[in-house]
């Protein structure tokens, strides 16, 4: 009689913790559920960053609060599900959450006492405070971990602060007043004072008290000896079109002792005419161009220059440009200096298609103690190209890679140090032409009748069509007498020329480089420019009457009436409307993946800094929780998580809700094929154990593929069958399949019934080793694949979502039979994907393999 009872008593309970079970599996179907939803979210707020469709705020609001709800209903019932094991979770949504609220308020960020910052804490968000410059020299060192120049940025508040101590702005408005006419004595005059100014101005105390204090931890980290070089990154520079290259000071190859009065003459140079002469009115704009520095490691550059991510001279963006000498770059982006010349393929960065190697006898290095000198380059480097085919390819893929991340072609100084090691000292938007249509059949046969001046002479720097009188200009001459529409010639490509940039009908120059600082000005005011023709001081002079055709590279003497009509200019500035700053923003906070590893101490719900690794952590922590959960909790030791026995490493457990599995593997940890009951899960483990479809072959894992993977998910590489993190929830006609294969995610949910209105297949996947391209070719392959078996199939990068409803069991039991196939099958294809023919034999293979054909 008490035995009976006991008998009862432990049926009973059991009852009651496989209902309770069955409970906490509803919660963790909530938690998948969230968690799919979560990614398709953040995958088209990412779609929307490439550029290629027109959103608003509202739209980022609307998903954002999607998001917000999504993340909550994961959070609450993962904390259901953990006892509340996991309660900080809502904390760090809600100040994720403030975050996104202050940026979608268009709040800027906090100046306060930040008046320095490192570089190793600086990006995009950082704009206002730090200034294009440094915020994507931060972006490339802490987003791309490309090698920047250590060092730390001088804010905007710093800026603020310095000019609201001094009193600066009725000084510089009274000084601006007094010399208001528009001569170059004046404007020389008005410059000189502007820097006595500065000169007499002091640095506030907290200013430089925090300058001091960041110099010592620079040197710390660094040869106490080691020089700086102090830039301008005003707030406004090197966006919205506007590169302002050239037009503010600089210092390369500081002393500590020197920084303070080369920051504050960076600083003075915002407010120098030149600047006027290029930004209108914003000169005495309190508000405009706020002024942060630079201050950054000088590195002694055994070759330095320029590369373009496009041909900005074609407005081509098949092939990379480069130019490079000896030394410092500092002439190669003056334009005073002969280059060697490299066009590489965009196509295959390994193809350099053209050399033009220069006679280059001089070359610029830092000076003892400091500044830069002129030194003679040995004999017999001088005709020599000064880089190898190697770090042209190097350059040549760096390019790609910026090109890429920032979307959109970009304009690269860089170095290479002694020691044969590339570094990346700024990247700016590059601005490209746009195309006109050729000229008519008509136009070609006027044309052959005109008289030539110059044809084919040196490098279009910038496309399109001028006519006016030649103003040839000398390096001392005073620009302030050039007049309006006319065709500068003169010999050098000098930032000085900028200020002439809104009166001249175009510019043709002896020497110089399309990647200098007048030829990105000249693209940005769509002036038409040639550069390095030779002898065009000698060919054109003062007074002449002459039409440029910076199309086909030729000087029509006298005026071509015909050829004016096909100016043209354009620019593409949607990147920098606020809709997508902002969007960049939100993303920081929402899409990447901080935390990797569910092993390591770091793995806290603490520790979440984005949406992203919310889910991901909730995501992991249930799957612990079900996995373990009859060791873990006195309530379910009646519910058994049994190891699926499996001639394949698929490292699952199972947990069966009811008719999953047959009684005879009840009073067993270990449940065999045969003993699996469940229709769906047999169809699955048919199609993942059929022969060919698991490789066991180790797959060839580059290290930049493993990098690239890093960026988005999780990457400790282990036995899957030791991980238990693999699990079947499975009952008569239910299956939940969630899987963690190396550095991809599968989760499969069907139902199948006899009510064809309640069968349907929920397919998802995501990830992989190798880098963006690889992971997307596999993503299309496998959505071609679940189209081809009548899925509706969508992919977003390496995500691929698929869902196939109200067929009859017999079909889908089919149909789940190919997808546990295709799990197999494309495990570790990503690492073979090479381009779209990859796609085409993959699906072909597929279908043609044994037991494929179940369409």
């Amino acid at each position: 009689m008490l035995f009976d009872r006991l008998v009862r008593f432990f049926r009973r309970n059991r009852a009651v913790e496989l209902a309770e079970f069955k409970a906490m599996f509803q919660r963790f179907q909530q938690i998948l559920k969230g968690n799919n939803r979560i990614l398709e979210l953040i995958s088209d707020l990412e779609d929307k960053r490439s550029g290629e469709y027109i959103f608003d705020v509202h739209y980022v609001r609307d998903v954002l609060d999607q998001l917000a709800e999504q993340v909550l209903v994961v959070v609450s019932n993962l904390n259901v599900l953990a006892d509340n094991r996991y309660s900080k979770l809502f904390s760090r949504q809600a100040a994720i959450q403030e975050e996104l609220d202050d940026v979608l308020e268009g709040h800027r960020p906090t100046g306060g006492q930040r008046y320095v910052i490192d570089y190793a804490d600086v990006d995009g968000d950082l704009t206002e405070l730090v200034g294009a410059k440094n915020a994507d020299l931060g972006e490339i060192a802490n987003h791309l971990h490309l090698t920047t120049p250590d060092g730390f940025a001088v804010t905007t508040a710093a800026y603020e602060r310095f000019m609201a101590y001094n009193e600066l702005w009725p000084k510089i408005r009274a000084l601006y007043d007094a010399h208001r006419e528009n001569d170059g004595e004046s404007a020389e005059r008005y410059d000189a004072e502007i820097v006595r100014a500065f000169a007499t101005a002091g640095i506030p105390p907290d200013v430089r008290a925090a300058l001091t204090k960041k110099l010592k931890a620079f040197h710390k980290r660094n040869d106490p000896d080691v020089r700086v070089t102090v830039r301008s990154s005003a707030y406004g520079e090197d966006e919205h079109g506007r590169s302002f290259a050239g037009q503010f000071q600089s210092f390369v190859n500081c002393r500590a002792e020197s920084l303070p009065s080369a920051y504050v003459n960076v600083l003075a140079s915002r407010f120098w005419r030149g600047v006027e002469a290029y930004a209108g009115g914003e000169l005495l704009d309190q508000t405009a161009l706020p002024m942060a520095v630079g201050v950054q490691q000088t590195i002694a550059a055994h070759s330095a220059g320029v590369l373009y991510s496009a041909d900005p001279a074609l407005g081509r963006v098949d092939s990379i440009m480069i130019a490079a000498r000896f030394g410092l770059g500092i002439d190669v982006v003056g334009g005073t200096a002969t280059t060697d010349n490299f066009r590489v393929s965009r196509l295959d960065p390994t193809h350099i298609l053209e050399r033009h190697v220069a006679e280059k006898c001089t070359k610029l290095v830092p000076g003892i103690p400091d500044g830069v000198v002129c030194v003679n380059v040995p004999d017999e480097l001088q005709g020599q190209a000064c880089l190898t085919d190697q770090q042209v390819i190097e350059l040549a893929k760096v390019a790609l890679l910026l090109d890429g991340y920032t979307k959109r072609a970009v304009d690269v100084e860089w170095c290479f140090d002694e020691d044969g090691k590339l570094h990346i000292l700024q990247c700016r938007p590059l601005a490209l032409p746009a195309k006109v249509r050729p000229p008519s059949t008509e136009l070609r046969r006027k044309l052959a009748s005109r008289a030539e001046v110059m044809r084919g002479r040196g490098v279009v720097a910038q496309r399109g069509i001028a006519a006016g009188r030649v103003w040839r200009i000398a390096e001392d001459d005073d620009l302030a007498t050039f007049p309006a529409g006319a065709i500068a010639v003169t010999k050098y490509t000098t930032p000085r020329l900028t200020s002439i940039i809104r009166r001249a009908a175009a510019i043709i120059t002896d020497i110089g480089s399309s990647t200098g600082h007048m030829a990105t000005v000249a693209r940005e005011f769509g002036v038409p420019m040639i550069v390095n023709a030779g002898d065009a001081t000698k060919l054109l002079s003062t007074g002449d009457e002459v039409t440029l055709d910076a199309e086909e590279n030729v000087v029509y003497k006298g005026i071509v009436g015909e050829l004016l009509e096909y100016r043209t200019g354009a620019e593409d500035v949607f990147r920098d409307l606020k809709e997508y700053q902002i969007l960049r923003c939100i993303l920081r906070r929402v899409s990447p993946l901080t935390l990797f590893d569910p092993d390591s101490s770091a793995f806290t719900a603490a520790h979440c800094r984005t949406y992203h690794d919310i889910v991901h952590f909730a995501h992991e922590k249930s799957v612990q929780h079900l996995i373990h959960l009859n060791a873990s909790s006195r309530r379910f030791r009646g519910v058994q998580s049994k190891r699926l026995e499996l001639p394949i490493p698929l490292g699952l457990s199972v947990i069966d809700l009811g008719g999953g599995v047959s009684p005879e593997a009840s009073s067993t940890h270990i449940v065999l094929p045969h003993q699996i009951e469940s229709p769906p899960m047999r169809a699955v483990l048919r199609g993942v154990t059929a022969p060919g479809a698991w490789s066991t072959k180790p797959a060839q894992v580059g290290f930049g593929d493993l990098v690239s993977s890093l960026t988005r998910h999780k990457m400790t590489e282990r036995d899957a069958e030791s991980q238990g993190h693999n699990l079947a929830v499975i009952s008569d006609c239910y299956v939940n399949i969630s899987l963690q294969l190396g550095f991809h995610f599968n989760v499969i949910d069907t139902y199948v019934s006899e009510n064809i209105d309640d069968n349907y297949i929920y397919f998802r996947f995501v990830g992989g080793v190798t880098g963006n391209e690889q992971r997307h070719l596999r993503a299309i392959l496998i959505k071609d694949i679940l189209e081809a078996l009548h899925f509706k199939a969508t992919v977003r990068g390496d995500l691929v979502v698929g869902r196939l409803k109200k067929w009859e069991s017999d079909e889908v039991l089919g149909v789940l039979e190919e997808i546990g196939r295709l799990i197999g099958f494309t495990r570790q294809l990503d690492i073979q994907m090479h381009g779209e023919e990859s796609v085409r034999e993959g699906f072909l293979a597929f279908f043609e393999a044994p037991h494929g054909d179940r369409r």
